[in-house]
C-alpha cells in the first residue's frame, strides 16, 4: 500500500470512528436514562452515582468518546490493513488480500462498538442489556453472510501438485482452517443445526422489549400489530431468514455462518455452566444472563475457539479488576462483562501469537474437554476466592 493509500485509509478510519464515538455516546446516554426510568426511586449507590456523573459531565464524556473511538478506528486500520498484526509473518493466502484486510478490519470495529457500549452500562448500572447484545449478534450474522472475510485468519498447509507444500493464511471456521475443513454444501443437516442453535439462543437469551398486554379481549389486527412491533419477533424473522438464504448458496457464507452459529452457542454454554456451578458454589448469583448473552455475540464474531480462550483470559482480567475496585473504591458487586470485552479485544488484535500458543488445544477431543473443564473450574475457584477477599476486606 503506497502512501496516499495508506493515508486516505487512516483519514477515512479516524472519521468514522469519530462518528461511530458520537453514535455511542447519544446510544448509551438514552439507555442509561431508560434504565433510571425504568428503576424509578430506587436507592442504588451505582445508580445514583452514574446518573450524577453523566449528568454533570456530559458534553466531556462525549468529547472524550469521540476522540477515543477515532484514535481506536485509526489504531485498528494500522494494525490490522497496514502492519497485518493479525497474519502470520510474511504469509499469503485467501484471508491476506487487501479486501479481506479491509473487511476485517471495519467488521472488529463494529464488533468493538458493540463491546464498549455493553462495557459502559455494565460499570455504570451492573446490567448488559439485550438491546446492545442481540442486535450485535444479528450484525454478526449479517457480516458473516455478506462478507465472510470477517472471519479471523490462520496459517494452514496448502498441498501443490506441481511443488512442495506452502503456508497459507486461511480463515478460522469452526472445524479449523477452511481449506482443511470438510466441504460445506446447501444441505438440510446443515440448516437444521444453524437453526436449532439460533432458536434455542432466541428462547434462551432474548426477551421482551415492549411490554405486552394481556387483554384478551383485544382484536385481531391489534394482536398481529403488536406482534409486528415486537422487535424481539422480527429478530427471529430477520435470523432465521438469514440462516436459509446462506444455506440455499453455501461455499464459504455457510461455512462462515456455521461458525458463527457454532461460536454463539459454545460461548453463551461455556457462561450457563460457569454461572450455575459457581452459584451453587456461592449460595447466591455469581453472573447475569447479561454475561451469557455477551459471550453468545462474541462467539458469533469470532468463533467458538477464540471465544474459549476469552472466557480463560476474561477470568483473571476480572480478579485483577475485583481486587483493584475492593481495595480502592470497597465494591461489593463485580461486573464481569467488562472483563469479558476487555478481554475479546485483546484476543482479537493479538490474534496470531494467541492462536499459536492456543492453537494445539484444539487439535485432540481430550485437550480440548480438558481446557473447557479448566475454564469452567478455574472460574468458580475464582468466584469463590473473590467472595472470600471479599469477607476479609470488610471484616477489616
Amino acid at each position: 500500500m503506497n502512501s496516499g493509500n495508506t493515508l486516505v485509509a487512516l483519514v477515512s478510519a479516524g472519521l468514522t470512528g469519530g462518528l461511530a464515538g458520537f453514535v455511542l455516546c447519544r446510544f448509551v446516554r438514552w439507555l442509561l436514562d431508560e434504565i433510571e426510568a425504568d428503576e424509578g426511586g430506587q436507592d442504588s449507590h451505582a445508580n445514583e452515582f452514574g446518573k450524577q456523573e453523566l449528568g454533570k459531565s456530559a458534553p466531556h464524556y462525549c468529547s472524550i468518546t469521540v476522540v477515543g473511538c477515532c484514535l481506536v478506528a485509526v489504531g485498528i486500520v494500522w494494525w490490522e490493513v497496514i502492519c497485518q498484526g493479525l497474519l502470520p509473518h510474511n504469509v499469503g493466502g485467501p484471508s491476506a488480500t487487501s479486501p479481506a484486510l479491509f473487511v476485517r478490519a471495519w467488521g472488529h470495529l463494529i464488533f468493538f462498538w458493540f463491546l464498549a457500549a455493553a462495557a459502559w452500562v455494565d460499570i455504570r448500572y451492573r446490567v448488559i442489556p439485550d438491546i446492545i447484545t442481540t442486535p450485535g449478534v444479528v450484525c454478526g450474522l449479517i457480516a458473516l453472510a455478506i462478507f465472510p472475510e470477517v472471519l479471523l485468519p490462520v496459517p494452514a498447509i496448502k498441498e501443490r501438485s506441481f511443488a512442495a507444500a506452502t503456508l497459507t493464511a486461511d480463515f478460522l471456521v469452526a472445524w479449523g482452517p477452511l481449506s482443511l475443513s470438510k466441504a460445506v454444501d446447501s444441505s438440510v443437516l446443515h440448516l437444521l443445526t444453524t437453526v436449532v442453535l439460533f432458536v434455542l439462543w432466541w428462547v434462551i437469551c432474548t426477551s421482551r422489549w415492549t411490554t405486552e398486554n394481556k387483554d384478551i379481549s383485544k382484536r385481531v389486527v391489534q394482536r398481529v400489530n403488536q406482534c409486528v412491533s415486537e422487535p424481539r419477533n422480527v429478530v427471529f424473522v430477520l435470523g432465521i431468514a438469514i440462516l436459509c438464504i446462506v444455506n440455499w448458496f453455501g461455499g464459504v457464507r455457510l461455512a462462515a455462518i456455521e461458525s458463527g452459529m457454532i461460536g454463539l452457542a459454545v460461548s453463551a454454554g461455556i457462561v450457563w455452566f460457569t454461572r450455575a456451578g459457581a452459584s451453587v458454589a456461592l449460595g447466591r448469583e455469581a453472573m447475569g444472563m447479561g454475561d451469557v448473552t455477551l459471550m453468545a455475540m462474541v462467539g458469533v464474531w469470532l468463533g467458538w475457539q477464540p471465544a474459549v480462550v476469552i472466557f480463560f483470559l476474561a477470568t483473571f482480567i476480572g480478579l485483577i479488576h475485583g481486587l483493584f475496585q475492593l481495595v480502592m473504591h470497597r465494591e461489593n458487586e463485580l461486573p464481569f462483562g467488562p472483563s469479558l470485552c476487555l478481554a475479546a479485544v485483546l484476543v482479537t488484535l493479538f490474534w496470531q501469537p494467541v492462536w499459536d500458543w492456543a492453537s494445539v488445544l484444539f487439535d485432540d477431543v481430550v485437550q480440548l474437554g480438558t481446557v473447557l473443564g479448566l475454564v469452567v473450574v478455574l472460574t468458580a475457584v475464582t468466584l469463590s476466592l473473590w467472595r472470600w477477599l471479599r469477607g476479609k476486606m470488610q471484616s477489616v
